[in-house]
């Protein structure tokens, strides 16, 4: 014999087991999760290789500059360090040391200037993705749906109680 339909009755004579509600619970819930999960995982694996591919094009950048006169060049590496510098002619051999030492230390600066500029413009793009992914993970979900009671419940746990009304008060 077969299970009746409309009484929940199997066909032994026993009440056929029904899931709890808490069981149906983590079971939509379990398949949910399990969704954003996956979401956010792929998320965070799209947003880490841009990271290491902007990583990887301003390791390999430089920023020269030439001083006015064009006599020195200085060449940095995008997180600052000098990789170069170059006397053009022999112009230097004429500058004391002071205004060398004054024109070597500002094509440093500029060309650092430069890279910082040229990492600020190549992370632009991705400035604000974790708070965004963080958002787009919770914020309007049906895990944020589930969870907004919970908080709602839970807001003020840890709180010092109201004090009752009656003797003793005052």
């Amino acid at each position: 014999m077969s299970d009746q339909k409309d009484g929940g009755i199997r066909n032994d004579g026993f009440p056929r087991p029904t899931r709890s509600a808490r069981e149906q619970f983590e079971s939509i819930l379990g398949s949910t999760l399990q969704e954003q999960f996956g979401e956010m995982q792929q998320q965070v694996r799209e947003h880490t290789e841009k990271l290491a591919s902007v990583q990887r094009e301003l390791a390999a950048r430089t920023s020269t500059v030439r001083s006015k006169d064009r006599a020195i060049s200085v060449t940095v590496g995008i997180q600052g360090e000098v990789r170069d510098i170059k006397f053009h002619n022999e112009d230097y051999r004429r500058m004391d040391p002071a205004r060398l030492g004054k024109t070597l230390t500002e094509l440093i600066g500029r060309a650092q200037a430069e890279g910082s500029e040229a990492a600020r413009e190549a992370f632009e793009p991705l400035r604000g993705k974790g708070a965004e992914m963080r958002h787009s993970m919770l914020a309007g979900s049906p895990m944020e749906e589930l969870l907004a009671p919970i908080r709602e419940m839970t807001k003020n746990l840890g709180a010092a109680p109201k004090p009752r009304g009656g003797r003793g008060d005052g």
